[in-house]
């Protein structure tokens, strides 16, 4: 025992010369867990020489204890002690853990070779799913309690799920299997029904409808800090107010819109943002709309087995947060798990345009979809009494969505006093709407509805 090649370092054991390294020891006794398990030696200097501990009459007791305390899940390490051959030295062994990672003061750690890592957040993600059977929606929310529900949030789930609006709160969480066997609430609970989540920073949602096409200059901008059933209404309402739509004159003044996207290809990318997205990143959802685009942001690589290329066909459905598909379906957001970018493709190509493209780069996954060329309608089936810079300026909105004054001025040859008089009258007689202010004015098409 006196041999010092026998306490060399390797991939199962690490050696510590004191107890006063008892928080490195714990580190390295996480990663033995998340690994094939493991041993640290104590009194045993680095490079295998025996120089012994000292042991009280309570070190070992409170050895164990500091280590269980300070891993999630907690370590219950075995304890021997060694004093034949030499001063005596304290043997801690750590099994391998079912669960994993294992966590020491708030971080996960593995084993690789002599070193103890920290784990990545893909890495810790696949590993909590491979041991628990648990996606991260699934685990546990610290700190959010009934009270933190919004009583809204909830009624809004049960009028899209058809169900009675009077269901009691906790017949909707324990419904929805979102309270957790030790009466703590989940992180689908959060994102579904909690108000304001100070608890998930990284559930917030942004919109933008950018005036360049490389998204860096606003015309509009919303960020949504809601459940997430409110956030795929708002957004769904962003879109709806900053896209053009086709317009069909049908008669004077009546007349038919198209929307620049399907909105059923809209609504299932916001759907499959919300329930793919990593919800550990900082990142957020994103909503992008430029003049010939719209596109749809979430954080999340593809699952392990799903490729860029498959899901344009029939491919295996492995949402990242199985709690929240599970009340989307339930809610009637989606039908088959698995059947979203079918359904956007499907929408795209009933709707005249070209194929909607998915990408994933730099930890983001991507849905694009591309608008059909604008078709315009004569000028001639405007209503009588505008002038000839009035129907091009409607030409104008028609095939590109919205006019700024200045656009206007530049177009028509008109000064700021006659641009101001113009377009005035186009929103006084209902053919535009005015938005934005100063220096973000834009005159668009209003709503359909009788004028």
């Amino acid at each position: 025992m006196g041999d010092d090649a026998m306490w060399a370092e390797d991939e199962h054991s690490e050696n510590k010369a004191s107890l006063g390294e008892w928080k490195d020891a714990t580190i390295a006794l996480a990663a033995f867990a998340t690994s094939a398990g493991g041993t640290v030696r104590f009194g045993i200097t680095p490079q295998g020489k025996r120089v012994g501990v000292s042991i009280g009459a309570n070190t070992l007791e409170n050895l164990a204890n500091d280590i269980r305390r300070s891993t999630d899940p907690p370590v219950f390490p075995s304890i021997t002690v060694d004093a034949d051959g030499g001063p005596p030295i304290v043997l801690v062994r750590a099994e391998e853990s079912p669960i994993k990672p294992v966590w020491a003061f708030g971080k996960p750690y593995k084993r690789v070779g002599r070193t103890n890592q920290s784990s990545s957040r893909a890495e810790t993600l696949r590993l909590v799913e491979a041991t628990t059977g648990h996606t991260w929606d699934a685990l546990p929310c610290e700190g959010l309690l009934a009270a933190h529900l919004s009583r809204a949030a909830v009624e809004d789930y049960l009028q899209r799920a058809e169900q009675s609006v009077t269901t009691p709160t906790d017949i909707v969480l324990d419904n929805l299997r979102l309270q957790l066997t030790d009466g703590k609430l989940c992180n689908a609970a959060a994102l579904l029904f909690a108000e304001g989540n100070k608890l998930l920073e990284g559930s917030k949602m942004q919109c933008g409808l950018f005036q360049d096409d490389v998204g860096v200059h606003f015309i509009d901008e919303q960020t949504i800090d809601a459940p997430v059933l409110t956030q795929l209404r708002q957004a769904l309402a962003f879109v709806a107010r900053n896209t053009r739509k086709a317009i069909r004159i049908t008669g004077r003044p009546e007349r038919e819109e198209i929307p620049q996207y399907p909105v059923e290809a809209v609504r299932e990318a916001i759907v499959n943002a919300i329930i793919h997205r990593d919800y550990t990143s900082s990142g957020h959802v994103q909503v992008r709309i430029f003049d010939d685009r719209l596109e749809v942001w979430n954080p999340g690589s593809l699952p392990f087995d799903v490729t860029i290329e498959s899901l344009y066909g029939m491919h295996p459905s492995r949402p990242r947060n199985r709690k929240l598909a599970e009340a989307f379906h339930r809610a009637g957001l989606i039908e088959q798990w698995g059947t979203g970018t079918l359904r956007i493709v499907r929408a795209c190509e009933e709707h005249g345009l070209p194929r909607p493209e998915f990408r994933y780069a730099m930890g983001t996954f991507m849905a694009i979809l591309r608008s059909a060329p604008a078709t315009v309608e004569p000028s001639a089936s405007l209503p009588e009494g505008l002038n000839d810079r009035q129907r091009r300026a409607l030409d104008h909105v028609r095939a590109h969505g919205s006019i700024s004054p200045a656009q206007y001025r530049e177009m028509v040859g008109a000064s700021d006093r006659q641009a101001r008089r113009d377009l005035s009258e186009l929103v006084d007689l209902g053919w535009l709407q005015r938005t934005g202010q100063t220096s973000s004015v834009r005159y668009t098409t209003p709503p359909l509805k009788a004028r």
